[in-house]
């Protein structure tokens, strides 16, 4: 019982440095600014991926036709993945200085991988679209764009499910108090609610 109330307290009582809060409210930010871009990648990989998908088939012509925009069209894709490898790179640069914490070294693991995944389906997809001549066309760059927009969502559900959910809930700190079911009176403010309990568990303790 005594350990027990002793293990609630110092859960109470942990300070995390100004540093790390700054340090996880930055990543968090530049990962929602990842997942926007990440967005906007799809929104554009869709502009030849809708198209495609919706007419059963795509003429030899058409392709050879248009193959100048197609170019363009593929350059521009490699830009904005570049684009999203930059802020990838800085979001595991921040988060290698939790080096200390084995689960975010962990998800930094499973983060280049996942950023790695989709840079070779892109690789996939960018040779795709170059490959005028292929015998299916349509079908190659519809289903390599849709093995890319696999990986983002993957990558998606990465940022918010495990990383920004970790960083919120071990170093910020945001829901410990639904964790513990707390419910505070609005009427008395917080920093006086806090400091009352833990005054309270520490007098159980020393009882």
């Amino acid at each position: 019982m005594v350990l027990s109330k002793l293990a609630e307290t110092i859960e109470f009582s942990i300070d995390i440095p100004d540093s790390e809060i700054k340090t996880a409210g930055r990543i968090i930010m530049r990962l929602e600014k990842l997942s926007k871009k990440l967005d906007n990648f799809v929104d554009h990989i869709n502009l030849l991926y809708d198209p495609f998908k919706k007419y059963n088939t795509v003429s030899e012509e058409s392709v050879h036709k248009y193959r100048g925009t197609l170019w363009d069209y593929r350059n521009k894709v490699i830009e904005n993945f570049e684009s999203l490898k930059d802020i990838a790179g800085v979001v595991v640069k921040d988060m290698k200085s939790f080096n200390f914490d084995t689960h975010i070294v962990e998800l930094v693991s499973a983060f280049t991988d996942e950023v790695g995944d989709i840079e070779d389906q892109v690789k996939f997809l960018t040779d795709a679209i170059a490959n005028y001549d292929h015998t299916s066309y349509k079908d190659n760059i519809t289903s390599c764009a849709e093995a890319v927009k696999k990986e983002v969502a993957e990558l998606n559900k990465l940022i918010y499910d495990r990383i920004i959910d970790h960083m919120n809930s071990n170093i910020l700190g945001k829901n410990w108090v639904e964790k513990k079911h707390i419910k505070f009176d609005e009427s008395e403010p917080a920093v006086s609610r806090l400091y009352k309990e833990r005054e309270e568990r520490l007098k159980n303790i020393m009882e």
